[in-house]
């Protein structure tokens, strides 16, 4: 059994959200605890919800534990008064304020002057010191030195005599991701999304029921097969005269994050399609140019006519893993191949199932202590194509390499679902630096330069690697670069942001690859 890749190697989304208002006198909040378990893919740092009964005081319960622990038994609905008719939940992996632990899980809650707000965040704001000076002169004390609580505050504060003007007073002028659900003093769901549309934010109704959440599979849980998004820039507010949805700012670049369909999102959800589509999509896609590298020469076909098996880096990675094995197969025009998809590494899935590598303990970070794989031994002497969907860091992947080395697998070859990292994210993933990222090296002057993959091959002391080129990803995505860049954030790989992230980008000016 293999220790926990990925502590380092993949990028981890910010949270998960959910909200519901139910009819008078029935209880929301099991909903969306329910709803939460289906999102905890997003997040297991900590988590909570907020409750609202009509006539009773606001109340949040949130621990710094995974959702699922935290809400393992219905009791402690009624243990801690949770009942009430409406309802948000949230889910936490930090990126800002990632080293205090308990007073950083959401929801955040302020009252100002008789407004009174639960609120749940998914992103992070760029500009967040500009943001905590205004609140200074309301001598506000924080709990917390996460943006999310800032938002929070800077909502019940601003100038505004309902709900929507405040909302739209508070974000003029913010910068960054925020899909957000609250709960209001006064009995209403409120669900809001970034002016550029970073993060997701679906809604439903049902049977009397208001549903918000980051993504459809919280509602699937919940066996709510209908679902619309709230597009970017729209504000949700129900309650129990109705449901209103209205623009609260003017839309700006559509900027979705493009890693949302290729990583983050849970496979069965749907944004533009089902999620897990787009993955063996990718698969396919990655295939092609392994195709098009073999008949270049660049690639020597009795390579790959030597490889035994391909084998996905579960989970995410299985569907595009055997989407790529199946298109060489069916496709490739070199004979002789005895390709099969192999699950060679398998997944424990009892002491170890859950997804531990969401860790913001540095120490725990480098000491990869979770075991998670078990390798199988069909693999040993053999030489392999070792598929994953994306490696940000390389340093637990390296580990997995030479692992599968020792044990006797003859031969690695690695291919990624997506192309390099070479930027971090501003926006609600945990990437904070280019000194974290395994495509990427600083040199002896403290400039950053790009690895070409044949330098990170030698990195990783594998036989082969290929990273799918961006133009790979944006025609699996059914479009063209061009068509990519002007809908999707794909700020990590090639710096197109939705907005000029430059004066948010302390590293910008050492970066040789962007300032070329």
């Amino acid at each position: 059994m293999f220790q926990d890749l990925d502590f380092d190697n993949k990028p981890h989304d910010h949270c998960g959200v959910a909200g519901c208002l139910a009819p008078k006198n029935v209880n929301a909040s099991s909903v969306v605890i329910e709803m939460g378990k289906a999102l905890q893919h997003r997040g297991q740092n900590g988590g909570g919800i907020a409750t609202k009964a009509h006539g009773k005081n606001l109340k949040v319960y949130k621990k710094a534990q995974a959702f699922n622990e935290i809400f393992r038994s219905t009791g402690i609905i009624d243990e801690n008064s949770l009942r009430g008719e409406v309802a948000i939940a949230h889910l936490r992996y930090p990126t800002e304020g990632n080293l205090r632990r308990d007073c950083d899980t959401q929801p955040f809650f302020a009252s100002y002057k008789g407004w009174e707000l639960a609120l749940g965040h998914n992103g992070s704001i760029v500009d967040l010191a500009r943001h905590r000076k205004k609140l200074e002169k309301f001598g506000i004390e924080l709990e917390s030195d996460s943006d999310s609580e800032i938002l929070t505050w800077l909502i019940v504060t601003a100038q505004g005599a309902n709900w929507r003007q405040k909302i739209s007073n508070a974000f003029l002028d913010v910068k960054g991701a925020y899909s957000l659900v609250m709960l209001t003093g006064d009995d209403k769901l409120m669900a809001l999304r970034d002016p550029w549309g970073v993060r997701p934010l679906v809604w439903s109704q049902d049977n009397g029921h208001v549903f918000a959440a980051s993504e459809t599979c919280a509602l699937d849980r919940i066996d709510v097969r209908h679902s619309q998004r709230i597009e970017r820039g729209q504000l949700l507010v129900a309650d129990q005269d109705g449901v209103s949805i209205s623009s609260f700012i003017k839309p700006a670049k559509r900027s979705f994050c493009v890693f949302e369909k290729l990583y983050f999102s849970h496979e069965t959800s749907l944004w533009d399609g089902v999620i897990g589509e787009n993955r063996e999509s990718l698969g396919r896609q990655l295939a092609k140019e392994e195709i098009e590298r073999i008949k270049s020469g660049e690639l020597k076909a009795e390579i790959i006519q030597k490889i035994d098996y391909v084998v996905a880096v579960p989970d995410t990675a299985s569907p595009g893993a055997h989407a790529f094995c199946e298109t060489l197969i069916n496709e490739s025009a070199v004979g002789g191949l005895k390709l099969k998809y192999k699950r060679g590494l398998v997944k424990e899935r009892y002491d170890y199932a859950k997804r531990t590598f969401i860790e913001d303990d540095p120490y725990l970070r480098q000491k990869n202590i979770e075991k998670k794989f078990f390798i199988s031994p069909s693999i040993i002497g053999k030489s392999i194509y070792l598929v994953d969907d994306t490696a940000v860091r390389l340093n637990t992947f390296k580990i997995l390499v030479a692992y599968l080395l020792r044990v006797g697998v003859r031969e690695i070859h690695c291919r990624f679902l997506a192309p390099r990292f070479l930027n971090p994210c501003f926006l609600g993933v945990s990437i904070g630096s280019r000194d974290e990222l395994g495509a990427v090296r600083t040199t002896k002057s403290g400039k950053y330069e790009a690895l070409e993959e044949d330098e990170i091959k030698n990195k990783l002391k594998v036989s082969s690697l290929h990273y799918l080129s961006i133009y790979g990803m944006a025609a699996s995505l059914g479009m063209n670069l061009d068509e990519l860049k002007t809908t999707h954030c794909t700020g990590c790989l090639d710096y197109n942001n939705p907005f000029d992230m430059r004066p948010f980008d302390p590293e910008f000016r050492k970066t040789t690859y962007l300032t070329k």
